[in-house]
């Protein structure tokens, strides 16, 4: 009985090196979950190393990155870094290893906003030839010329050197004519040669052009440039070494040259026999290399990212995508912009004149609110729906406020400003980000200044005009879908009766009895008539006589009814109306009577009557 045997063989492709590419934080850019522990491991090889660049970094921030932070490590090494928030630099490493470390908490996981991370990485060529001989620690790895190649180097020698069995040292043979590369065809374009002859003490170097066509560009005599189509001829030289740097531009124009050199000395000191042989070459040497053709790498861009379209590597003719995280940012002409890496190595583009700058996109958030209630007995604001909303913690009190930019904050004045003293932004705590209160105030923001309009004056408490301040952040805001900034109004907006706006805020939903609310509220209320605001007022001051003053400065919000108001603890909030579903900031809370009673209204600042000294306040204060 025979046996068959039957062997199968199978042959395994080998999985091409993956030379660049992009690591991102878990659902990014949506936030990332909690109690994660990823790990990366990025490998180079030989010849190699890593390095890291940091396009986007939001991790919720904690002292020292205790809660959720980004580590690059190398082996065998100590941290490099430990990050939570964005770093301009990119990292390299030292050795052919980089492991990545994303750890995040369980700390308040239902409420961050926090996108995480995206790191561009590639790998990038050793330049051995910078390297010091590791035989000794000192000098270079060639005793000539070293090239560094795509993962490796190899040693050369100049003319009339032969290197040596080792691949290190050059030993000395003797030339005495060069021409220069291709001659007399035109030199290749984007060459660069160096020709080094040199000869013993006492002597000096001649040159003898005889071909001679190079482009012309620009003369210079210190060093001596050469250009045209006329040869020099001979040039005796004062020097014992001449070096000759010849380069080539794009267009390949040059047909190059040829030379013969000789050396002459110096007449015999008196009692000093001269060599009858004559003066010996001592090195004659020459290194060529060729330019690369392609595009540096491009520029990161700040809130948005860059995507390679067409080519590899940013060589000639690759094309790139600059886009902008959408929907939070944009660019202002609205369109994405492509670049091509073009002959003189540049990013080239028809929008070349366009600031490559991602702004804000203000007054649309990504939560519609689809039935209003009152704020007062009303209903909670579902996270997302009111981006823009500011909870102000001013020395224990809270007050309200609104996101206007990236690093400002809109509110009241009278919060800020007590018996004619301004509130230092050290009392100022800012919390945002959260529709739930409890969350809301585990994270402060620190203010770096507070502006209040200079001719607010309430010294009395009767008087509430220019009711209106500015408060500049420490750091600029990352926009997501839990914040937001809210548009201010176009110039000279009118404001109509009747145009139905969204109040929201933190303070009293009830006052018998008094319940203070867990999460944000809002309602939809109408625009009042000045002129039933200004009779309802009247009608009041009749019974109370300490009432503020209404000026054109100020507009009412309220039902007749009553009922449906903002109330106590809302002051400095948003009275938000919106032109095809974009919210714009027509007032801030300021004053109000007998809060949710019939016939009585909830008095806003005016913000459009403001612009002037909102731009100009931002613009003398960093911008926006």
């Amino acid at each position: 009985l025979g046996w068959i045997v039957c062997l199968s063989v199978c042959r395994c492709r080998q999985q091409a090196e993956v030379m660049s590419g992009t690591l991102r934080s878990p659902d990014y850019p949506k936030p990332y979950p909690p109690n994660l522990m990823k790990q990366w491991h990025l490998w180079a090889p030989e010849g190699f190393r890593i390095q890291l660049k940091l396009t986007h970094v939001d991790i919720n921030p904690s002292r020292d990155c205790s809660l959720d932070s980004l580590t690059v490590r190398v082996i065998f090494e100590p941290i490099i870094n430990t990050k939570c928030e964005l770093s301009a630099e990119p990292i390299t490493s030292e050795g052919k290893k980089m492991t990545i470390i994303f750890q995040t908490s369980d700390f308040n996981p239902e409420f961050h906003q926090h996108t995480g991370f995206l790191v561009n990485f590639k790998k990038i060529d050793v330049d051995e030839c910078s390297k010091a001989d590791p035989k000794n620690g000192s000098g270079s790895v060639c005793s000539q010329m070293c090239v560094n190649t795509v993962g490796s180097y190899y040693c050369s020698c100049y003319s009339g050197y032969t290197l040596q069995p080792d691949h290190q040292t050059c030993l000395c043979e003797y030339s005495v004519h060069h021409k220069a590369e291709n001659t007399p065809h035109p030199s290749p374009p984007n060459l660069s040669c160096t020709y080094v002859i040199s000869v013993e003490d006492h002597f000096t170097v001649t040159l003898n052009f005889t071909d001679f066509h190079v482009e012309t560009w620009i003369l210079k005599t210190e060093p001596m440039m050469l250009c045209g189509g006329r040869s020099p001829g001979v040039i005796a030289t004062d020097s014992r070494t001449i070096r000759l740097d010849y380069k080539t531009g794009d267009e390949g124009l040059s047909r190059g040259w040829s030379l013969s050199y000789s050396s002459s000395g110096n007449g015999p000191r008196r009692g000093v026999q001269t060599r009858s042989s004559g003066a010996r070459i001592l090195v004659s040497q020459m290194f060529c290399c060729f330019t690369a053709s392609g595009c540096e790498e491009p520029e990161p861009l700040l809130n948005g990212g860059v995507t390679l379209l067409s080519g590899s590597q940013n060589q000639q003719d690759s094309v790139i995508q600059y886009h902008c995280n959408e929907p939070f940012y944009s660019f202002p002409w609205g369109e994405n912009v492509t670049f091509t890496c073009e002959a003189d190595r540049k990013w080239r583009s028809v929008h070349q004149d366009l600031p490559l700058t991602c702004t804000p996109v203000c007054g649309k958030p990504t939560r519609i609110i689809a039935d209003y209630e009152r704020i007062l007995g009303g209903r909670e604001a579902p996270a997302g729906a009111v981006p823009w909303q500011v909870l102000l913690n001013i020395e224990g009190v809270r007050v309200g406020g609104v996101v206007v930019a990236e690093r400002w904050i809109l509110t009241a004045a009278h919060d800020l400003k007590h018996s004619r003293k301004s509130m230092s932004s050290e009392a100022v705590q800012v919390h945002l980000g959260h529709t739930n209160l409890k969350a809301l105030l585990k994270s402060p923001i620190l203010a770096a200044s507070v502006h209040i309009h200079p001719e607010y004056n309430n010294s009395d408490g009767l008087d509430r005009d220019n009711d209106i301040a500015l408060i500049r952040l420490q750091q600029p805001l990352t926009f997501n879908a839990a914040i937001m900034p809210i548009c201010l109004p176009a110039e000279n907006r009118k404001y109509v009766a009747g145009m139905m706006g969204v109040a929201s805020g933190f303070g009293i939903v009830d006052i018998y009895p008094l319940r203070i609310p867990k999460n944000l509220n809002y309602a939809e209320l109408p625009v009042v008539d000045q002129e039933t605001c200004r009779h309802s007022f009247t009608e009041l001051k009749k019974r109370r006589h300490n009432l503020p003053r209404l000026t054109d400065n100020m507009f009412c919000v309220g039902l007749p009814e009553g009922g449906q108001s903002s109330c106590l603890g809302d002051n400095g909030g948003p009275f938000a109306l919106s032109d095809d579903g974009q919210f714009w900031a027509a007032g801030i809370d300021s004053w109000g009577v007998d809060c949710g009673k019939q016939g009585t209204y909830r008095v806003y600042t005016k913000v459009a009557n403001y612009l002037d000294w909102i731009n100009q306040t931002i613009h003398d204060n960093g911008g926006f």
